[in-house]
């Protein structure tokens, strides 16, 4: 191993989505084999059944930490099953499990089915929240980072029903500072400047349309500006992402999923990285899922897990 190389560890992902296939791509790439020490957490029968499959080169079986699967297992690209949930949960675990142990210095997760690993028997929304339970963090927040535009969400995978019932102005507080924090130990930002969007159209239009930005989140942001932040906002989203008003900031804190999603993946797209702020260890991951309407044929594109890999390497954590 080259002295200082960063020691890396992905996951599986869903073995019925383009998880494998990425991660064989991923290996046909000399540069970050040289830059970086990849392993997988995966089985290797799996990777060895795509590679068949896609015509792609076998991996060494020294690259994988192999999670063994049962023989007659059978690969059913583009289907919900509770046996690619077992097994990409599984993944993930032990992953998270070998960087809390500092045996890796990151973990890159591959996209996983939700609805498969909960019937695989992993009950979580998603990766964020498996990952925050199996680490002990305290408090957690979905980042997508880019060169262009990044965000950080308030809420994450919870029905939209349940967005303004939770909004508060202490879960504000311990996020945006959560994310605060990030900028400057992990990407080294001095001060970020912080902007803010607001829950309401328009702002919630001086309280015509919903008073949560006069009693919640303007206080908030005046309170923690006053603690030493650089916070600005609440600003209406779509005048704000309208006039690219996002230049002007580090990050853009969203109230919701798809408030920041929507934007993120137009602007961004195939070039961010989902990074969860606040873990005591370092993970990324690509900005896509599953992709089941593609798995198996080949199609898949590594842009966003190739620019995850590089951020992991660039990150340190606590």
């Amino acid at each position: 191993m080259l002295r200082g190389r960063k020691k890396l560890i992905l996951t599986l992902g869903d073995p019925n989505g383009i998880g494998p296939e990425i991660i064989l791509k991923i290996f046909k790439q000399k540069k970050l084999l040289k830059d970086f020490e990849l392993k997988i957490a995966g089985s290797k029968k799996i990777l060895d059944e795509y590679s068949a499959l896609l015509n792609l080169p076998e991996i060494n079986s020294q690259y994988v930490i192999d999670i063994p699967v049962s023989s007659s297992y059978r690969l059913s690209p583009g289907n919900i099953d509770r046996h690619a949930g077992k097994i990409s949960g599984k993944s993930v675990k032990l992953a998270a499990v070998m960087c809390m142990r500092k045996s890796f210095d990151a973990m890159i997760t591959m996209p996983i089915s939700k609805e498969s690993l909960n019937l695989g028997g992993y009950n979580y929304h998603g990766h964020t929240e498996m990952l925050e339970e199996i680490t002990n963090s305290d408090e957690v927040v979905m980042m997508l980072y880019s060169t262009r535009f990044s965000v950080a969400l308030i809420t994450g995978h919870i029905p939209i029903k349940k967005v303004g019932s939770i909004i508060n102005a202490e879960l504000l507080f311990r996020k945006i500072a959560v994310v605060n924090n990030t900028l400057v130990r992990n990407f080294k930002i001095r001060k970020p400047k912080i902007a803010v969007l607001a829950l309401n159209p328009h702002s919630g239009d001086g309280g015509l349309i919903g008073m949560e930005e006069q009693n919640i989140i303007l206080p908030l942001i005046e309170k923690m500006n006053l603690h030493g932040f650089t916070i600005r906002g609440p600003f209406s989203p779509d005048a704000y992402f309208a006039v690219k008003a996002y230049k002007k900031f580090d990050i853009t804190v969203a109230m919701y999923h798809d408030q920041a999603l929507i934007p993120f993946k137009m602007i961004s797209f195939g070039k961010g990285v989902n990074y969860t702020a606040g873990l005591k260890i370092i993970r990324t991951s690509p900005d896509h899922g599953t992709a089941f309407d593609i798995a198996g044929t080949g199609k898949a594109d590594i842009g966003s897990s190739i620019e995850a890999i590089k951020l992991a390497g660039k990150l340190k954590a606590y």
